[in-house]
């Protein structure tokens, strides 16, 4: 018995592999490109049109592709409407997506400023008003309360600072307050709660780290914190949980691509750097975010990607929280009756599995807990060795030893 002890315990000493919260996921299923637009519609997320440049022919593409996050699948769907095309940006409002402007041509400069609405429904993609500004590529957009966004990018006369809003009840771009910092193109945006943020991009002096905050209530616009110390262009950026990311991205005077991450706490105006993205450094990602988790990949850093990634907050936090959580298991020994106390944790996780094996290694109880005390009768297991672990989406990150005696 002494012996099989021994080997369970070798078996859950445990080494912690948390990827820095990334996880890779199935290869996007068309062509690798960069330059591409993603968006997320209810539970699934589309990526299409974009740019391929390689030894040959530079191509553009506007095949539109859904992900499904439950199979970790691909499938194609109806072609975008606007024709081959990149550097387009889009939103969501409610149950459909809007995609538009960008390039339709590679070697000569049709600019567009058309836009179309895609139904995930009925997997068609139909016309909507024309962007209200001049034509552009490489601008962002993000949406807040069901009005869309879309603004700087680089036009047929130079780069912009012009912002529009789009209300899709009446089918009407309007003009709001420019961004104030300098005219940018490959810019990152997106929205936290009811505010839009812009920040990075290429100027016409140069990368940049400045960020920006956009109220609609006030159509005002707010200078925040730097986005960190290097400038950027060609990065990618999303939210998720109250928090924005940017990532990625390369310095328009030397070409380096870049893989760090930083994350941005509104409630503070601070950002912190996080484990670089696990992908190879590269700019012109392509991001965004749903429910708990971003989804990120595509791009290029002179050779083309196609790989797609997740990232989960969670796992990020475990990581960076590891040595603070802290879990009390008592009485240990226990005749049946063991609380199980978490600490250090927060809300930091969603969901914590609770697995109980016996000392052969042979699971024998599986439960969720919670920060704070959990109590649990195990007087129905037989007297012995056991050895518990938690995890979170398959990575355990604590371990130990528990005794019954009944």
């Amino acid at each position: 018995m002494k012996s099989l002890i021994t080997i369970a315990f070798i078996i859950f000493q445990l080494t912690y592999s948390f990827a820095d919260g990334w996880m890779q996921k199935a290869d996007f299923s068309g062509i690798s490109r960069h330059r591409a637009t993603g968006i997320t519609i209810g539970n699934k997320a589309y990526v299409g049109l974009g740019h391929y440049n390689g030894g040959g022919a530079n191509v553009l593409f506007n095949d539109w592709w859904e992900y499904d996050p439950a199979s970790n699948s691909w499938s194609q769907k109806a072609d975008y409407l606007g024709g081959d095309c990149y550097h387009a940006t889009g939103f969501t409002i409610g149950n459909f997506g809007y995609v538009g402007t960008g390039r339709i041509s590679v070697s000569g400069s049709t600019l567009v400023k058309s836009f179309f609405k895609y139904d995930p429904t009925t997997n068609s993609w139909s016309n909507i008003a024309d962007f209200g500004g001049t034509s552009r590529r490489g601008a962002i957009a993000f949406s807040i309360n069901n009005i869309g966004y879309v603004g700087t990018g680089e036009t047929n006369s130079g780069l912009s600072n012009s912002f529009y809003k789009y209300d899709p009840s009446i089918d009407s771009w309007t003009q709001v307050t420019s961004l104030p910092g300098a005219s940018r193109t490959s810019a990152v945006g997106f929205s936290i709660e009811s505010s839009g943020y812009v920040g990075t991009g290429n100027t016409n002096s140069g990368s940049s780290n400045d960020f920006w905050e956009y109220k609609p209530s006030t159509d005002q616009w707010i200078q925040r914190a730097d986005c960190s110390p290097i400038t950027r262009q060609e990065a990618a950026g999303f939210h998720v949980n109250g928090k924005g990311y940017i990532l990625t991205g390369d310095d328009l005077s030397n070409g380096n691509n870049f893989k760090d991450m930083w994350e941005y706490d509104p409630a503070t105006n601070t950002w912190i750097q996080l484990a670089d993205f696990q992908g190879t450094a590269r700019r012109y990602l392509t991001a965004f975010s749903f429910g708990n988790y971003a989804y990120a990949g595509l791009g290029t850093n002179g050779t083309n990607f196609q790989d797609f990634w997740i990232f989960d907050e969670s796992l990020a936090a475990i990581k960076e929280h590891l040595n603070e959580i802290e879990l009390n298991v008592f009485p240990n020994p226990s005749n049946g009756v063991v609380n199980f106390n978490l600490k250090g944790i927060g809300e930091i996780l969603k969901r914590i599995d609770l697995t109980l094996y016996s000392s052969i290694g042979q699971k024998v109880e599986i439960t969720s807990i919670v920060p704070g005390k959990n109590q649990f009768d195990l007087s129905q297991l037989n007297k012995g060795v056991y050895f518990y672990t938690l995890s979170y989406e398959g990575t355990s990150f604590k371990s130990g030893q528990l005794i019954l005696t009944k």
